[in-house]
């Protein structure tokens, strides 16, 4: 979907940590905080609220209350890991049909142990995959991987690749959990989790919060002269939902970036922010967009530098693998460093020509299908 008049404005983020207790909601408030706080707004200016959590029973209205907001549009934008790129998707509609001029989208996560439970999550996986064992996100994508290595010859070095260039990517990164520099050797010798992924293919759950804020055109000129316009955007859940036995090698990505990249041209982006809960999601990633044909993904990264100082920037501040996973935040983790670059504020990890970007989100890995949501955008900065 091509977009016109919609921007964003601002972003905030909190510190990540492996140990907090603190509650979702002091997160959720730091992060706005931060925001408001880079664009000079008042939180009585807000005029939408939308959260993104998997931690919480309390709903966008109730968070509103709690934070002390009195709003006209409130969103849930619990889809997975592509909860942050949809729920932007759905300001930018509220925004364009005219009821709203600023939506703050913050997405977090916490490991309070006073909230007795998590929302329940995915009815399929608990009454269908549960009760046989399963082991968890990680037993799934090694399967995926596994079979990505077998049909394709996609070797370990190359899947590698991915994760110690994000490392790389994360070492002047002051938000990173993970800033020790990392060779292939250390990855390829890191802890067996389910055959063949690694320790290091996998993300650290942590504490944290990400906030961005969006707003019609004309109000986004009064806030700030950083203007970083949304471009296009799209979306497809339950992709192949009706193939009983759907490739598992290929996800909805091949449908989003088929429109994405209907509005502007591959060449012109400058760096990708690609959801990264593990190396190969990358990778697929890559071949689903258009960047090379199925299966030659690992040829791909062969040929490139994915450092942010290379010819094909990817996840540039590190993303989830080295940064950290804040629940369901990461899927805004990748918007905010996709601003950071184009507002040229990513110090110690800058992209030395970022004027668009890329960013995507995948979400709820399913056993027997595809993934449930995949989503992705284009911003560019304008003078």
């Amino acid at each position: 979907m091509r977009r016109k008049k919609v921007c964003f404005v601002g972003y905030g983020s909190t510190e990540y940590s492996r140990k907090s207790e603190a509650p979702v909601l002091w997160y959720y408030a730091e992060a706005i905080r931060d925001a408001l706080r880079q664009t000079g707004l008042h939180k009585k200016e807000i005029q939408g609220l939308s959260i993104t959590t998997q931690v919480s029973t309390d709903y966008s209205p109730h968070v509103a209350e709690q934070l002390g907001l009195e709003v006209d549009w409130v969103l849930n934008g619990d889809y997975g890991g592509a909860g942050g790129v949809m729920s932007v998707r759905r300001a930018a509609d509220a925004i364009e049909a005219g009821h709203v001029d600023l939506i703050v989208l913050v997405g977090g996560n916490s490991f309070d142990r006073s909230v007795p439970q998590q929302r329940p999550l995915e009815y399929q996986r608990a009454n269908y995959v549960d009760v046989y064992g399963y082991g968890g996100p990680n037993t799934l994508m090694a399967l995926i991987q596994r079979l990505h290595m077998e049909q394709y010859g996609t070797t370990l070095e190359q899947i590698g690749k991915i994760a110690t260039a994000q490392r790389e990517n994360a070492l002047n990164n002051p938000q990173a959990l993970f800033r020790e520099p990392m060779s292939f050797p250390d990855y390829l010798n890191s802890r067996m989790i389910s055959d063949p992924i690694r320790l290091f293919d996998c993300v650290m759950p942590c504490s944290g919060a990400e906030c961005v804020i969006l707003a019609s055109e004309e109000r986004a000129k009064q806030i700030t002269d950083k203007l970083v316009y949304l471009v296009t955007d799209a979306e497809r859940s339950h992709y192949q939902v009706a193939n009983m036995l759907p490739d598992k090698t290929t996800f909805g990505m091949k449908v989003v970036g088929d429109r994405i990249f209907g509005e502007v041209k591959r060449e012109d982006i400058d760096l990708c922010e690609i959801y990264d809960d593990y190396p190969i999601a990358v990778m697929i990633q890559i071949e689903d967009l258009g960047y090379c044909k199925k299966g030659e993904g690992g040829k791909f990264v062969d040929a490139h530098d994915l450092t942010y100082r290379g010819d094909f920037p990817v996840n540039t501040g590190g993303g989830e693998l080295s940064v950290g996973q804040a629940g369901l935040a990461g899927g805004f983790l990748h918007i905010v460093e996709a601003l950071r670059q184009l507002r040229g504020e990513a110090d110690g990890h800058q992209v030395k020509k970022a004027e668009r970007a890329l960013v995507t989100g995948i979400g709820w890995l399913n056993y027997g299908r595809n993934l449930g949501t995949t989503a992705a955008l284009v911003i560019e900065r304008r003078k």
